[in-house]
């Protein structure tokens, strides 16, 4: 299974959107909500994304500062504690670090609700008695060498091995999953529904990706030009930036064969464990945006984890997606069997998170072209949240 499965955008189902298709303008926040004090000129779109950002570098939830369903109303006083924070943090970006991002809500936080401003002293349960000897002092260690690993390239050449080949993987012209997912629906993705899932793909980038619930069906794919993504309520829209981008590389069905094309830069941060199994990490550059993280097992090359990031104006939202249970498909060729998603969708609470599991692929099958044609989109029914 190529990366165009796990198209990046953030389709729920509790009816929000991405950008509005083009030609119409992108809003900005305080055009499309009440009461913005602070976040003035963000775009609309970012507005859901910095949120659930503040709410995993803080560890709070929405209420915290919120009143649920009515979020412009200012009742409580974390709301403005949150305002005065947050052009804390953009000023000090902006004064040291050329607006850089820096200084985050994390850099301070951690994870809790309030910030440690006192060092904290060692558990005195693993600290000698006054009486006892102390240890000798340490023999002069020789330096130690720069551990040696092979060039991105090389790993990447052993991956599309361990898929089975070039030669195997361009015999693959098209492809059919069908798999079950718990689909991250609600506001920001936190209660799970079981979804039938239904992946098209068709070479060079054609994709699309159907998931059907007992009570709605969504929708998502790249129909060679540009991203879409449909939600519970039939609106399809334009996936918005970077995520627009991304999703086209990921859609090609030879992405595999073509990573080193992808990237301007590429370089090998060390090894790292991912779920139990070395692995080398690769840190890739894409033109025009941020760098991903990609790890590849040491042993059998495959690729166990896939990392990147969406910049908001406060900080970056990390988004991660682990690839196991690789099985050969009737072409010869690996697709992995599990792909597990932290959080949901990108654009979701950090502590969602979803599994697709696939229960079979079928390579080299024929497919309507009008699968792959991006579906007419219903009239919005009410303002997003």
């Amino acid at each position: 299974m190529t990366f165009g499965a796990m198209l990046v955008c953030a389709v729920i189902a509790s009816g929000q959107t991405t950008q509005p298709a083009q030609p119409a303008p992108v809003k900005t926040a305080e055009q499309q909500y009440k009461n913005i004090k602070v976040l003035t000129g963000l775009r609309a779109d970012l507005i859901n994304l910095t949120m659930h950002g503040i709410t995993a570098e803080l560890g709070v939830e929405c209420v915290h500062c919120h009143i649920w369903e009515e979020w412009d109303k200012d009742v409580k006083p974390t709301k403005e504690i949150a305002r005065r924070m947050i052009t804390m943090v953009r000023e000090m970006n902006k004064t040291y670090f050329a607006g850089a991002n820096v200084v985050t809500c994390y850099t301070c936080h951690r994870g809790n609700e309030h910030p440690v401003g006192t060092a904290i002293l060692p558990d005195t349960a693993g600290l000698r008695g006054m009486t006892e000897a102390a240890p000798p002092l340490p023999v002069e260690e020789k330096p130690k060498t720069r551990p040696s690993y092979p060039s991105p390239e090389a790993i990447i050449s052993k991956y599309v091995e361990a898929l089975g080949g070039e030669s195997a993987i361009r015999s693959v012209t098209s492809r059919v999953i069908h798999a079950k997912r718990d689909l991250p629906t609600a506001a920001g993705g936190l209660i799970p529904v079981l979804a039938d899932v239904e992946i098209y793909q068709q070479a060079p980038n054609l994709n699309v990706m159907i998931s059907k619930t007992e009570k709605f069906t969504l929708a998502e794919g790249f129909d060679g030009a540009a991203a879409w993504a449909q939600n519970a309520a039939g609106v399809v829209n334009t996936v918005a930036e970077p995520e627009q981008q991304r999703a086209k590389r990921r859609s090609d069905l030879y992405e595999s064969l073509n990573l080193a094309k992808n990237y301007d830069r590429m370089q090998i941060a060390g090894i790292e464990k991912v779920n139990g199994h070395d692995a080398y990490v690769v840190v890739a550059t894409p033109h025009g945006d941020t760098a991903e993280r990609l790890y590849f097992d040491v042993k059998t090359g495959l690729l166990l984890r896939r990392w990147w990031s969406l910049p908001t104006v406060l900080s970056v939202y990390p988004y991660q997606v682990d690839f196991d249970d690789y099985h050969r498909t009737n072409s010869g060729v690996f697709v992995p069997f599990i792909t597990r998603m932290i959080p949901g969708a990108p654009r979701q609470e950090a502590v969602a998170n979803s599994t697709l599991q696939v229960i079979d692929v079928r390579d080299n099958v024929a497919i309507d072209a009008g699968k792959f044609a991006r579906p007419a989109s219903k009239a919005p029914t009410g303002p997003g949240r």
